[in-house]
């Protein structure tokens, strides 16, 4: 796995006594084989903290970076969190269900901003190696970003502020028969894992449906 693209970035830090700044500005539908999928949330981190920075970094620069997260990755990193630091005030969990909706991925998105902007104010827990591993070691990193993940790293995205913003199932599908499917397809075991453990997407709410029948 590639480590992500750092950047040195003009953002005023929100968290001085941290130095780090934790959001979740967008979430990536990554589709597999007929309807089947599941969410990445992509953080955007902001950051003095010499840990997330190369040797051709100044220790006065600020530097940000994208990192994306599927919910099983949040969730392990969550219970490693509370495990270890129980004094720690967090918002809970989302629950996690069968199958995912839109309305359920847009609440999902504010509920994981939320925890990280904790996280990222909380001392103890912004230099934890914790943090470090969850945000490091096992990210899949930036490469190959489209446009609308560069604009989030530009400050320019226009979704952060627009959380009613809809998911166009079939518009999407459009634009990955053109552009080609963004990531590889899961097959055999592994789609059935990841239908298990990430929960299936239902942008059209017929799984669901199906399910309480």
């Amino acid at each position: 796995m590639q480590s992500p693209a750092v950047l040195v970035t003009s953002r005023r830090l929100q968290n001085a006594h941290t130095g780090l700044d934790l959001t979740v500005p967008q979430h990536q539908e990554v589709r597999g084989k007929m309807m089947s999928g599941h969410v990445e949330y992509q953080i955007l981190v902001v950051t003095r903290l010499a840990a997330f920075k190369s040797a051709k970094h100044r220790p006065e620069d600020v530097v940000q970076f994208l990192v994306s997260k599927k919910y099983s990755e949040i969730e392990e990193f969550y219970q490693k969190l509370s495990s270890r630091y129980a004094a720690a005030s967090l918002p809970p969990l989302p629950r996690k269900v069968l199958f995912v909706g839109e309305s359920d991925i847009r609440e999902r998105r504010a509920v994981f901003n939320e925890i990280l902007r904790c996280v990222s104010k909380d001392a103890e827990l912004a230099g934890s190696p914790e943090l470090l591993e969850f945000l490091g070691t096992r990210s899949p990193g930036a490469a190959g970003l489209t446009s609308r993940d560069s604009s989030v790293l530009d400050g320019t995205d226009s979704q952060t502020g627009n959380d009613e913003e809809a998911f166009d199932f079939f518009e999407e599908q459009d634009q990955v028969a053109e552009e080609g499917p963004p990531v590889q397809s899961l097959k055999g075991e592994d789609a059935e894992e990841s239908l298990e453990e990430e929960e299936a997407l239902d942008p059209l709410g017929i799984m669901r449906l199906v399910s309480c029948c």
